[in-house]
């Protein structure tokens, strides 16, 4: 090898360690980035598990919380049996709403005595009850009036009409009558 081709073969090998000097500074630079990244992401995941505790707490105190305030206790009871339709169990009672919302039986009677609308929790949720029926009655015509109390978690069809013509000034049967001539009308 003449000294053209030696000293052309080190400027070709210069060249190469250059390039390589620069591939290796941008790895460096691209490992820092990335971890960075890790860290930004394990950070992200420990304040994600801390909130997941929070709420966890937050949920458990909100469960064994007194609700002192009859409104928001009230708020809490509509929203559980909006959300469930608890309310259409016949079976349904102090007992499963207290377990539902989290509080005493005694806390809820006496939210109910307090209560200017609805006596006892028997009273609103046959108000709940009445407003499911007539829904009923109202979108299902080719139900029975039986089949929409049931459905509504009444057990009594007697008790029914009673309940139903005590809070609505008619019969179901009036009720559904009226409703159909609304539909025809309209």
């Amino acid at each position: 090898m003449n000294s053209k081709d030696y000293e052309a073969r080190i400027q070709e090998l210069e060249a190469q360690v250059k390039g390589l000097q620069e591939a290796n500074v941008n790895l460096i630079n691209r490992n820092m980035q990335l971890g960075q990244m890790v860290d930004a992401y394990y950070d992200v995941r420990r304040r994600i598990e801390m909130l997941k505790d929070l709420v966890i707490r937050h949920k458990e105190l909100l469960k064994e919380a007194d609700l002192r305030d009859d409104d928001e206790l009230m708020a809490v009871i509509e929203t559980k049996l909006e959300t469930g339709q608890n309310y259409t169990n016949p079976d349904f009672g102090l007992k499963d709403m207290a377990e539902l919302i989290g509080t005493t039986q005694t806390r809820i009677v006496e939210l109910f005595r307090r209560s200017t609308l609805h006596k006892s929790l028997d009273d609103y949720l046959d108000y709940l009850r009445l407003l499911r029926s007539m829904f009923f009655l109202q979108t299902q015509p080719s139900w029975s009036i039986a089949a929409c109390a049931q459905e509504a978690g009444f057990t009594v069809i007697r008790s029914f009409n009673r309940k139903f013509q005590d809070a609505i000034g008619m019969t179901p049967h009036e009720f559904r009558m009226l409703c159909e001539n609304n539909k025809i009308n309209s």
